[in-house]
């Protein structure tokens, strides 16, 4: 308690000195609350009005562009936050983090009340935001952004699953968990139709037996992990007693588990003081270890994304009218795509999992078994590809699940055959069809994974024969771009064997994107800038990087918006592709067997480290993705309250632009975020300039991923 009060002494004197006039304001008992709300407007428009004309115009809505959002440096945003602040001092909103409690934004009131000594308990995360606030107004408090110099230390911070010392410790990581599994084959009470061992073979026969199973998928998805002890038996071990806790209640409630051991030889199970990078496995464990916020919400999770339900013959909340429930649909132009098929499962369960809603209801799991594809799974099939057909707008569909890599050989390659058939039967339709009355045809198809992370081992010469018979028929019929797009957020999740898979798919002609999801470990300093350089010298194109998404059962994950748009404009930054290049990437995707060449003439001529060609980016709830918002109010625990516009360089339904804006209320405060990253071992001095990041701007889409070039 003393600390606290402490804490507020220090914040309080901060201001007064940072401030001096402004907080003369908040002092002057002759105002009541409205009387220092409306004279704060009236002295900050004018301030604006007079000394930051683009921010004035930026908060008019004059002038909104990813241009003008680029002149607001730390002072001028301050003043637009603060404007934001009187505009909503008293706001009622509903905090889905609290299950629809309702939270009032009053920032002005609440630190009038500590700054006159009538507010004891207040919450020390909303005094942090705030202190830093007053002193961007004043200018004491300046955005400095790093030299590249910098951020390239930062990312020399972080090691690569391709490094030498690291392949080193996995592969003695993999011979014990070797160990393990042959003693688990030999101690089972039932035996495997498969995998099963002569009675005859030595120690040594039996390790080399599984070292060759090793390679094969269906060996891991065999021997996947699916409990807390065992998860714990092939981690050595090393999981702390909380983790472990949490890990046993989680399987008691129903959450999955589900590691194969390829995972688990990722991750370091050594002491940390034996670790030559400690903590640069913690963007992998932060997916495979879950949350007590998770544990605890597990049950009442509601969708995310709002437009993933539907009901019969009802549109989604972006407007659009499904045929089935494997269709999710945001933008005209695009479908998502989940088979009823194994590609409704994964390689492995990731704690932030969008489906973690429909795992609590049943309708995702882990038995392979009972998803292999029913008899009607055909009929529904040729349904949805008369939808895609019959749609005037689509010409991209995106086929993921689950994981599209996760359906069988058999099952892929009858769901790229109907897609090859409706792609023909669009243009022979257009045929019947005047110029004006035109449908789109396809032009992109997407395949999501995370399968080059979780088990290469399942790009088979067979998967990619599939995939390279494809690309070939789609060529003939307009299908320019052929995508497979993977889910890697750390240097350390690419390792010998994912290289080689991700070669394989450039090989058989499809390009390869990547998603990132912005986790806490992910969003370290110079993390993502590591990620894209690794991601580039393989051969991998940075496509998104997605802020966590989902409320207060993410919230251990979850990276404040105010670090996506620190990323981008700080680290993400040294890697800009220049104009003069701009023209050059378009036809990289179309090109695929040659990225790796194709992506290092750029790198070298532009003289950069890599190419930033991803956008930092959130799924919203019914609008699609977008980064462009304004920070309106905060909580009285520090959390800010953003309102989002949608992205308005791509179409969305008549429903979206009648929407106009969504607010989210981030589920922590910017505090507690930088108390995260202390914990693992980061310098939040390093940070500072988060607190300044309170507007943000959707970058426009790379051209390399644009619309096909005719």
């Amino acid at each position: 308690m003393n600390t606290s009060i402490n804490r507020i002494a220090e914040l309080v004197a901060k201001m007064k000195a940072d401030n001096p006039e402004l907080i003369s304001l908040f002092l002057d008992q002759k105002l009541d609350d409205a009387a220092l709300v409306a004279r704060l407007r009236e002295e900050t428009a004018a301030t604006m009005q007079q000394r930051f004309p683009k921010a004035w115009s930026y908060y008019t809505g004059e002038g909104q562009t990813e241009q003008d959002y680029y002149t607001l440096m730390s002072t001028s945003m301050a003043y637009l936050r603060m404007m934001d602040y009187l505009d909503h001092e008293g706001a009622v909103y509903e905090d889905l983090n609290l299950h629809g409690e309702t939270v009032v934004s009053r920032p002005i009131t609440l630190l009038r009340r500590v700054l006159l000594g009538q507010e004891t308990s207040v919450h020390l995360d909303f005094l942090e935001d705030m202190a830093h606030l007053i002193g961007q107004l004043s200018g004491v408090e300046d955005r400095i952004i790093p030299a590249r110099s910098q951020v390239e230390q930062w990312m020399a911070s972080h090691p690569s699953g391709l490094d030498p010392e690291v392949i080193v410790w996995r592969a003695k990581n993999k011979e014990r968990i070797v160990e393990l599994l042959i003693k688990q084959i030999e101690g089972r009470k039932r035996k495997s139709s498969f995998y099963q061992f002569r009675d005859d073979m030595s120690h040594e026969q039996k390790r080399k037996q599984v070292l060759a199973w090793w390679k094969e998928d269906r060996f891991h998805l065999h021997f996947a992990l699916r409990s807390a002890e065992e998860l714990n038996r092939y981690l050595d071990n090393s999981m702390d007693a909380e983790t472990l806790r949490i890990m046993k209640e989680s399987e008691r409630k129903g959450i999955p588990i589900f590691a194969t051991p390829y995972f688990l030889s990722l991750i370091d199970t050594r002491p940390r003081a034996m670790q030559e990078h400690p903590g640069s496995d913690l963007a992998l464990r932060s997916y495979l270890f879950y949350s007590q916020d998770l544990l605890e919400e597990f049950g009442s999770i509601v969708a995310w994304e709002k437009e993933d339900i539907a009901k019969p013959g009802e549109p989604n909340a972006a407007g659009w009218l499904l045929p089935s429930h494997n269709v999710h649909r945001r933008y005209p132009t695009v479908a998502i795509f989940i088979p009823d098929t194994m590609g409704r499962a994964c390689g492995g369960l990731c704690s932030y999992c969008q489906r973690m809603y429909d795992f609590q209801a049943g309708r995702f799991n882990f038995e392979l078994e009972k998803l292999r594809p029913k008899r009607t799974w055909e009929e529904r099939l040729a349904t949805n590809m008369e939808y895609f057909r019959n749609d005037p707008y689509l010409w991209d569909i995106l086929i993921t699940g689950g994981d599209a890599f996760m359906s069988s050989v058999k099952s892929l390659r009858s769901i790229l055959d109907a897609v090859l058939e409706m792609a023909r039967k669009k243009l022979e339709d257009n045929k019947q069809r005047s110029q004006e009355d035109q449908y789109a045809t396809m032009r992109r198809v997407r395949l999501g994974t995370k399968i080059p992370v979780y088990l290469p081992q399942r790009v088979t010469k067979d998967l990619v024969q599939v995939l390279s018979d494809f690309k070939a028929e789609a060529e003939k019929l307009g299908i320019d771009q052929c995508v497979i797009q993977t889910h890697i957020s750390s240097a350390m999740e690419i390792t010998p064997d994912t290289k080689k898979a991700i070669k394989r798919l450039l090989d058989a002609g499809w390009a390869v994107t990547n998603q990132e999801v912005f986790t806490v470990a992910a969003s370290r300093r110079g993390h993502t800038a590591k990620l894209r350089k690794v991601l580039n010298d393989i051969g991998v194109l940075p496509y998104y990087t997605f802020t966590v998404k989902g409320f207060k059962e993410n919230r251990e994950l979850f990276a404040t918006n105010a670090r996506s748009m620190q990323e981008q404009l700080e680290e993400s930054s040294i890697g800009q592709v220049p104009q003069r290049y701009l023209a050059t990437l378009r036809p990289f995707m179309r090109e695929a067997k040659k990225m790796v060449e194709q992506i290092n003439m750029v790198r070298e001529g532009a003289a950069i480290p890599f190419l930033a060609t991803d956008r930092n980016t959130i799924n919203l709830p019914g609008v699609g993705k977008s980064n462009t918002f304004r920070t309106i109010g905060i909580t009285d625990d520090g959390r800010r309250i953003l309102e989002f516009e949608f992205d308005h360089t791509r179409p969305h339904s008549k429903v979206i632009e009648e929407m106009g804006s969504v607010v989210i209320i981030e589920s922590k405060s910017i505090a507690h975020y930088l108390r995260q990253l202390e914990e693992m071992g980061e310098n939040p001095a390093e940070y500072t300039s988060i607190w300044g990041y309170s507007a943000g701007s959707l970058s426009p889409r790379n051209p390399v991923f644009e619309g096909v070039v005719r």
